[in-house]
C-alpha cells in the first residue's frame, strides 16, 4: 500500500473510531445519574461493603469526558496516536468489564456503551467481538507511522 492510501486509511480508520466514541460519550454526559447505576451492575470498582459508592460514581462522571476528548482528538488529528492509544486502554477496560460479567454470571441488560435509559445493548459474546475490533481499529491507528512533514525551506 503506498505511504498515501496508508495515511487516508489510517486517517478514515481514526475518524470512525472517533466518532464511535463522541458518540457513545454523550448520553453519559446527559445522564451521569443513570450512566453511574450502570457502572453499579458491573460490580467492578462498587459500590460494595469494601469500597462505597465513590469510585464508582466518579468513573461514571469522568470516563464520558475522556470518550469525548479522546474520540475529537482522533478526529481532529491532534496527538491521533495517543488519542488511539488511549482509546485502546479504554477498549480493554471496557472489554475487562464485560468479561468480568460474564464471568460472574451478572445479567447487564444495558451495557452503557452508547444509552444509559432501557434496555440498551447487553453485555455478551457479542459486545465482546465488536469491542475487539474497535480494539483494532485503534491499535493500528496508534502504531501508524507519523506523516513525513514537508520541509518549509
Amino acid at each position: 500500500m503506498s505511504p498515501s492510501r496508508r495515511s487516508l486509511a489510517v486517517t478514515l480508520l481514526a475518524t470512525v473510531l472517533g466518532a464511535v466514541f463522541v458518540y457513545a460519550s454523550l448520553d453519559k454526559i446527559a445522564e451521569p445519574l443513570a450512566f453511574a447505576r450502570i457502572v453499579y451492575h458491573y460490580r467492578v470498582i462498587g459500590p460494595n461493603a469494601l469500597v462505597g459508592p465513590l469510585p464508582a460514581n466518579l468513573l461514571a462522571v469522568t470516563l464520558p469526558w475522556v470518550e469525548i476528548v479522546s474520540g475529537l482528538a482522533l478526529i481532529v488529528g491532534a496527538w491521533r496516536r495517543e488519542a488511539a492509544a488511549l482509546a485502546a486502554l479504554l477498549l480493554v477496560a471496557f472489554i475487562g468489564a464485560v468479561a468480568w460479567a460474564l464471568l460472574h454470571g451478572i445479567d447487564i441488560e444495558n451495557c452503557g456503551c452508547f444509552s444509559v435509559s432501557g434496555t440498551g445493548r447487553g453485555a455478551g459474546l457479542k459486545l465482546l467481538a465488536q469491542d475487539l475490533g474497535l480494539l483494532a481499529m485503534a491499535i493500528a491507528v496508534a502504531v501508524a507511522p507519523e506523516k513525513a512533514k514537508k520541509d518549509s525551506r
